[in-house]
């Protein structure tokens, strides 16, 4: 039987070759020629090898005893592989989070350095046009065994491809030439870009094009019933997609009721805060104020940039007070025009890529001037950032916990800065606070409309409706959401549910500790283990409290 070591050293190799989705949203340089394997017979073969990793870890940890290595191998490698049932058919189609966009996203943003990097990122764009020929393939597959996406899901994807096709210039040109390049060679190498995205990969989208308008939109499933729930096996995949995402075996159900719980205390929140400032004490009223008034919304993406990397400067300022372990690397906060509306990508190790708060200003007036704050605190620092750096830079870490394995962990935490960031003193202002509650509305609220259109059986108009009822987020913004949790079942639950076991794990600490609680100490031992499953995280935080007993 293989050590703790080796077996995460085997795992990692793996996680890092088989998961090029991933690797393509840090921007990841090794495996560079690779894309994602759509072929049934790469899909088999890594859940079989994932299936055999939990059972190697499980048996070290009835050997060993305890250890959050093996807890991590083991409740990543069967959540991936429950994950995995669904995610070629209904997530790589997703409008919102599937391959294309995400390629668009993406693509064009790797840290190229030397001339090698360069010849291996042309390899890489020119193995594109298989690969989107082994989706294309995935659909028409996926099609013909019921498992096709809503109505408004394929209707979308098929807008993307258009947009992409009838682009004056193809947005993955945009990738900037390696930085080791002279100019003259920097020119010669776009060119080269140019023509094979023209020759190849140009030919090979509308391939793909063709299949979602010919095969996948004449039978898109209707838009009143998107859920999991109504495809074959859904209901009883979605509960475990619900204890892949929230780390915890809990009905999805209870799930429902404990997002309905939290949205009526939030509402209440909103009276008191929000209330005094907009002149109202209906949460109706305080929603439409908040959508609607351009005066609480940016108009140009100038501000928009100015005031996130005003709103990092100051958390990176405070953050000595909270944490005793700081990040050495920076963190940036940097506009983008596609994609998702908010995102953080790593930094990388060598100093060629900082921490990075990536915010879409395509529309700026999709940005509330009161939602910033709250969004840089949970994507920059002291959420995704500090999570994440202090993890790479922790050389007493295996490096399988840097990766983003377990979302009730990644989220939650964020999630939880948002409020630590009211007690360090971060928000500028009440209406700054008011952008808390609205991103705490949004996390609540899809622990109602996840749970109620995958085990519920609720249709996409009856989620959206709930979402604008129950929240200040426009209409737009609600159906982009909506499409998500369409796309990636039981994802979106991790935020809410990881902060609130977070906030229990700490509530727990300061009462047993009484005035011995360090919120230093705190911080540092839920940040100095990496991404663990939240069991893991309660029995570590409960050894460190123990300790000083």
């Amino acid at each position: 039987m293989p050590s703790i070591t080796n077996l995460a050293d085997e795992f990692h190799a793996f996680h890092k070759l088989s998961d090029q989705m991933g690797a393509l949203w840090k921007g990841s340089l090794d495996n560079l020629e690779l894309w994602e394997d759509f072929t049934d017979e790469g899909l088999d073969g890594r859940r079989a090898e994932l299936r055999r990793f939990a059972r190697l870890a499980e048996d070290l940890s009835a050997e060993m005893g305890k250890h959050p290595t093996l807890d991590l191998i083991s409740f990543a490698a069967r959540s991936t592989d429950d994950q995995l049932e669904w995610y070629h058919d209904l997530q790589q189609i997703n409008s919102n989070m599937g391959f294309h966009p995400m390629l668009l996203t993406f693509g064009p943003r790797y840290p190229l350095v030397s001339v090698e990097h360069g010849e291996r990122y042309l390899a890489k764009i020119a193995n594109l046009p298989g690969t989107l020929d082994d989706f294309a393939a995935r659909i028409t597959s996926a099609v013909a065994r019921g498992r096709v996406a809503n109505h408004t899901i394929v209707q979308q994807t098929l807008a993307g491809l258009d947009r992409h096709l009838g682009a004056d210039v193809d947005p993955l040109l945009s990738q900037p030439a390696p930085k080791e390049m002279t100019a003259n060679e920097s020119v010669a190498w776009r060119e080269r870009l140019a023509t094979i995205l023209t020759r190849e990969v140009r030919p090979a989208l509308a391939r793909l094009r063709a299949v979602v308008a010919d095969v996948a939109m004449p039978a898109a499933r209707s838009d009143d019933e998107p859920g999991l729930m109504y495809l074959n096996g859904g209901a009883e995949s979605y509960e475990r997609l619900v204890w892949g995402n929230v780390t915890r075996e809990v009905p999805p159900r209870r799930v429902h009721e404990i997002g309905v719980q939290q949205v009526e205390r939030i509402e209440a929140e909103y009276r008191h805060i929000a209330g005094p400032l907009l002149g109202t004490n209906q949460v109706s009223e305080i929603y439409d104020l908040l959508r609607s008034d351009p005066d609480l919304h940016y108009s140009d993406a100038e501000t928009l940039v100015a005031d996130a990397t005003r709103a990092l400067a100051k958390a990176a300022a405070a953050m000595g007070d909270w944490f005793g372990v700081l990040p050495k690397a920076p963190c940036v906060a940097t506009s983008i025009e596609q994609g998702p509306l908010a995102f953080y990508s790593e930094p990388a190790m060598d100093g060629s890529k900082p921490g990075t708060f990536f915010f879409n200003t395509a529309d700026p007036s999709m940005w509330g001037t009161f939602q910033l704050e709250a969004t840089t605190y949970h994507e920059g620092i002291p959420g995704h950032h500090l999570q994440v750096a202090l993890a790479l830079e922790n050389e007493g870490l295996h490096p399988l916990h840097h990766e983003p394995l377990t979302v009730a962990y990644l989220e939650g935490w964020a999630l939880y800065t948002e409020r630590v960031a009211d007690e360090m003193g971060l928000y500028t202002s009440e209406l700054d606070r008011v952008g808390m509650l609205a991103a705490d509305s949004m996390r609540a609220c899809r622990l109602v409309v996840d749970t109620g259109l995958h085990a519920l059986g609720w249709s996409r108009e009856r989620a959206i409706r709930y979402m604008l009822d129950h929240s200040p987020m426009t209409r737009l913004q609600v159906e982009g959401e909506i499409d998500r949790y369409t796309g990636v079942p039981g994802q979106a639950l991790g935020y809410m549910m990881g902060r609130l076991e977070i906030e229990g794990i700490r509530a727990d600490a300061e009462s047993r500790l009484a005035g011995r609680f360090d919120i230093k100490g705190f911080h540092d031992i839920v940040l100095g283990h990496g991404a663990v499953p939240m069991e893991t995280l309660e029995r570590l935080v409960a050894d460190w409290v123990s300790a000083q007993l």
